[in-house]
């Protein structure tokens, strides 16, 4: 009961409804599935393009994750047809005694087909969980949404819809399939699809922050594990632009590490992307250390990250600290001005 990438269905189960503002209990679980992908962009004169893809969960569970320092997409890539600048892409879905996943970019930049459409952030997060039926929630951020240089007002309802002079916005779009014993939701925070007005052929089909959870809420034990995920913007160290962030810390349930760290702090011109991640400490309540190697420009650096979920919503109370050596850099206790820390299979505060 998986659903496809390509699929439109517009059919949302009440559940999913329901469970916006609200997520799911945590509950035991046999199987679980999802992904997570940055960018999927797609023009038919050139072809496909996926940035910052997860692959599937196993159905044993742990974690899945990916992640890009930059996520541009030249129009030259495209034909004209579309291009992209973003940067941070933070892509991970987990699978403990829920199944979450999210996918995060900042400082977003996109046009497709003549139409401008810019973001400060962008965020996607699907669940599927049983309590003890399944249950599914989801939920999309993209603070100070411009269109076409028009404000737009995100609502925070399922598939809220933006009209182009040649296409369609979707914000927050959501399908959802709750059947049996099984529960699966995909959202994408941000969907534009533009058409030829004389041959009503597609031009351009755009997806930013993709999602998709999925759970089998069959007798079962959840798997052993521990992570810390999230991605946001903090305030940058000179105060005067954002700093983006993505990151993932994991120890999965045969005792591998896994996890990234990308980060970009436009106040000072200052990014950094983990090449290798050597220790994860899950071990203090809602909150995760990470350790690792990293590349800042070039300059190869050492870095401690420190991640801390104070509740929901993440923005105003979440809290992303970094120091990095080789490079002196530090940004130490930041809450979030958006985005989310999750500390998946704890009650947190």
């Amino acid at each position: 009961m998986r659903l496809r990438w390509s699929c439109r269905a517009t059919v949302i189960a009440l559940v999913a409804l329901l469970g916006l503002s609200v997520w799911p209990s945590r509950a035991q679980a046999l199987s679980f599935g999802g992904e997570a992908t940055g960018v999927q962009l797609t023009v038919p004169a050139a072809g496909i393009t996926i940035k910052a893809a997860t692959g599937q969960l196993p159905p044993a569970g742990g974690g899945v994750e990916a992640s890009l320092l930059s996520g541009d997409i030249p129009g030259s890539a495209t034909g004209g047809a579309a291009s992209l600048a973003a940067d941070s892409l933070h892509s991970v879905a987990v699978g403990l005694q829920a199944t979450d996943a999210a996918a995060s970019m900042g400082t977003v930049s996109l046009t497709v087909s003549g139409n401008g459409i810019t973001t400060d952030f962008l965020m996607a997060r699907s669940a599927a969980s049983c309590g003890p039926g399944p249950a599914v929630a989801g939920s999309s951020e993209l603070p100070n949404l411009v269109i076409n240089g028009q404000a737009v007002t995100v609502t925070g309802a399922p598939n809220q819809t933006v009209s182009l002079p040649n296409g369609t916005a979707t914000i927050n779009e959501q399908t959802s399939a709750v059947a049996g014993s099984s529960g699966e939701l995909r959202v994408v925070a941000l969907h534009v699809t533009t058409i030829d007005a004389i041959t009503q052929q597609v031009l351009a089909d755009v997806m930013l922050g993709i999602t998709d959870a999925m759970i089998d809420c069959q007798p079962g034990s959840p798997p052993s594990g521990s992570f810390g995920t999230g991605g946001g913007n903090i305030v940058g160290n000179n105060g005067t632009a954002f700093a983006n962030f993505g990151v993932v810390g994991g120890i999965q349930p045969d005792e591998s590490r896994r996890g990234h760290v990308v980060f970009d702090d436009h106040s000072m011109s200052f990014s950094m992307k983990s090449t290798a991640i050597t220790s994860v400490d899950n071990s203090v309540p809602c909150q995760t250390t990470i350790n690792g190697d990293g590349d800042a420009s070039g300059v190869p650096v050492t870095f401690i990250v420190t991640i801390r979920d104070n509740g929901e919503p993440g923005g105003g109370r979440d809290t992303f600290s970094i120091q990095v050596f080789g490079v002196p850099y530090t940004n130490s206790n930041t809450v979030l001005r958006n985005g989310n820390i999750q500390k998946h299979g704890e009650t947190c505060p």
